[in-house]
């Protein structure tokens, strides 16, 4: 996974926490940072970067970085 981290930062993104749910890659950008993510031409570039670690899906998450994130799920299941 480092090298899939690396290459993010190539490109001069801060903050992309990557969150793994089986098949899929969840990324987190810093939403000072979510407009350029969200371009044509960095979606291609992150999915070619995540596909090549055997990801099926790459998903950018609309609500951004956020601390305890992953937290969020086990809530639910709590409930």
């Amino acid at each position: 996974m480092e090298t899939g981290e690396a290459e993010l930062k190539a490109p001069g993104f801060r903050q992309f926490p990557m969150r793994f749910h089986g098949e899929v890659v969840r990324l987190e950008i810093a939403r000072e940072e979510t407009a350029r993510a969200m371009s044509v031409e960095m979606a291609a570039r992150f999915t070619e970067i995540l596909k090549k670690l055997a990801f099926k899906y790459v998903t950018l998450d609309l609500e951004g970085y956020r601390q305890g994130s992953l937290n969020e799920v086990l809530n639910l299941v709590h409930c």
